[in-house]
């Protein structure tokens, strides 16, 4: 399945975090489509934002209220994505070199289907979940938002997303 992240670690200081993961990814990457309406911008955030939770875990809050702490989080990886006009890769590439992760169509359609899902977000949380939604980038702005190059996407043939990323251009007649 596509939601998940990484590989799970073998070490016993990281089974919280990794259960986490497995249980809040797909929430995590759904709050997100609702905000940027991109498949493949809302995944690259969400492990951005989790790769920033990973390093600040052993002070993390737990249960409700680390769901909350980690959708804050993504709403500040969402607005240095938008001052920077990219998705940061700061947190991701800490001592490593990750490998860029390419999505399928499949694996992008499987994204936004979660968008028309109901998604449990915990109580404590809602509140998060709802500003991201709110708070949501002008589509101006989502229009100059490019992914990092950790995350590639192939392209979707039927999806018009909200904010056309790409302006096209009219020649004034039909190229048929």
């Amino acid at each position: 399945m596509l939601l998940r992240m990484g590989e799970v670690s073998d070490q016993p200081s990281e089974a919280g975090y990794e259960t986490f993961v497995s249980q809040w990814l797909a929430p995590l990457v759904a709050v997100l489509l609702r905000a940027v309406h991109d498949p493949a911008l809302a995944y690259d955030l969400a492990t951005e934002t989790l790769a920033a939770a990973h390093l600040r875990w052993e002070s993390a809050p737990s249960g409700e209220e680390g769901v909350d702490w980690v959708l804050r989080l993504a709403a500040g990886v969402l607005d240095i994505a938008v001052a920077r006009g990219r998705v940061p890769t700061t947190e991701r590439r800490r001592g490593l070199q990750p490998r860029p992760r390419r999505l399928t169509v499949a694996e992008q359609q499987e994204i936004m289907a979660l968008a028309e899902q109901h998604i449990y977000i915990p109580v404590a949380a809602r509140d998060a979940a709802d500003a991201l939604a709110r708070m949501a980038p002008p589509p101006h702005a989502l229009a100059r938002l490019d992914r990092s190059d950790l995350v590639e996407a192939e392209p979707l043939r039927d999806h018009r997303p909200v904010v056309d990323r790409k302006p096209r251009h009219r020649s004034g007649h039909d190229d048929t």
